[in-house]
């Protein structure tokens, strides 16, 4: 099962995953593992990773650290497993600025590896933030990693089992609300 979850900042997306993911890993006999895509680049983003440790304390993960190219990693994961991607935005940011280097299109491959995935474990939820509604005209850069994000969750959502929107701490179903029902997770 792939499971989309998609907010904004402060939307509890991520506590929301973290307890999706954990029940789907107590449904079968696999690991349960958080890939951890932020690469800190300040206090801030230090911070954010201390909290997500603390807020994932009750649950029995597993966690990689891994900034880029996931597919390295895809033979650490059975097909039993359970696996919390966390974020979809930290992966895009980290594969198209890599030291001075920009790669403008990562939407195909980053695709890829997702789908790759998805066969590879039982369940795959994934965290990605929505950063479109603000209606302000960024840089080139900017822009280019916002097509490349929403072109990922787009294709995303089409073959996720399910996709769910967090905001303000509510969780709107785009998709496939009746599977987590099935499941007893509503």
């Amino acid at each position: 099962m792939i499971v989309l979850i998609i907010g904004g900042a402060k939307s509890s997306k991520s506590s929301y995953a973290e307890f999706y993911s954990s029940n789907l890993s107590k449904k079968g006999k696999g690991e349960l593992y958080y890939l951890a895509t932020m690469n800190p680049y300040d206090s801030e983003d230090l911070k954010r990773i201390e909290n997500h440790l603390k807020n994932r304390e009750k649950y029995d993960f597993k966690t990689i650290e891994k900034h880029r190219n996931l597919n390295e990693i895809f033979y650490k994961f059975s097909k039993e497993d359970t696996v919390l991607l966390d974020s979809l935005t930290s992966l895009v940011t980290n594969e198209m600025f890599v030291g001075k280097e920009f790669n403008e299109s990562v939407h195909s491959n980053i695709l890829k590896d997702i789908k790759r995935l998805g066969t590879k474990v039982s369940n795959l939820v994934i965290v990605s933030d929505y950063v479109f509604s603000d209606g302000i005209k960024y840089d080139s850069y900017t822009e280019s990693f916002k097509r490349e994000l929403g072109k990922i969750n787009c294709e995303l959502a089409s073959f996720s089992d399910v996709v769910i929107e967090a905001s303000f701490g509510n969780l709107i179903f785009h998709k496939g609300e009746e599977v987590l029902e099935d499941e007893n997770f509503l």
